[in-house]
């Protein structure tokens, strides 16, 4: 049952494209996943192309090819584009697997909050977060009992709290994410090769990108923070 849901999840995500994207798309159902996967990545300069979905072909490419940490990277790229596809997420999580990497653990309201925002486009979350405030807003200027009056404070706040949310993310993303694409990474103390290991990450993982300097790349992680050589990061854009 497994193998063919990942059958079936592996299938290509483009539509009716030219070019590039058709000769990509005839190549990886002929099994020819390296010709696929540079055909792809050249149809993403295309300026009609929809990112999001050759990103995920590029993602089903890098798997069949068993280059599960690039996988991990294009899947992580296409669901900045495809917000809330169950597709991505499940070949994103077969991934991670692959590469002995356990989903983490989220707390309820994190785990909330992450489901509503993958479950709605930014315009939908803006109208849904203007709606609550404005039903807020509404009851407290009609409604005459002080307890109903005190409930609609929940609805005003839940829409503040939505619109914030909101805003941070598309004004204030803070550090971009990373990937770890080689089997094992060294994070130092100084951008150099002679600086003083602070911790290992392995393939696959995911990180803060903070800086850059000359070939070098500073990145945070729950186990250390330190330096690493760029080539040895993708970068989640």
């Amino acid at each position: 049952m497994m193998a063919a849901g990942l059958l079936l999840l592996l299938a290509l995500g483009g539509g009716q494209v030219q070019g590039n994207l058709e000769a990509a798309e005839r190549a990886y159902r002929a099994g020819q996943y390296e010709a696929a996967l540079a055909l792809f990545t050249a149809a993403l300069a295309e300026p009609s192309v929809a990112q999001g979905e050759v990103l995920y072909d590029l993602g089903n490419c890098a798997f069949r090819l068993g280059r599960h940490a690039e996988a991990v990277l294009f899947y992580r790229r296409a669901q900045l584009r495809l917000r809330g596809d169950t597709a991505v997420a499940f070949n994103l999580q077969l991934a991670e697997q692959q590469l002995g990497i356990e989903p983490a653990a989220a707390s309820p309201a994190a785990a909330i909050a992450a489901l509503a925002a993958a479950s709605f486009t930014p315009a939908e979350r803006l109208l849904l977060a203007s709606t609550l405030q404005g039903l807020g807003l509404a009851g407290l200027l009609l409604l005459r009992r002080p307890l109903l009056r005190f409930c609609m404070l929940l609805p005003v706040l839940l829409g503040l709290a939505g619109a914030a949310t909101l805003v941070q993310e598309q004004w204030f993303r803070g550090p971009p994410e990373g990937v770890v694409l080689p089997a094992r990474i060294a994070l130092r103390a100084e951008p150099r090769a002679e600086g003083a290991v602070t911790a290992e990450l392995g393939a696959g993982e995911t990180l803060q990108v903070e800086a850059f300097a000359d070939g070098w790349v500073r990145v945070a992680h729950a186990r250390g923070a330190g330096w690493t050589e760029r080539a040895g990061v993708g970068l989640v854009e």
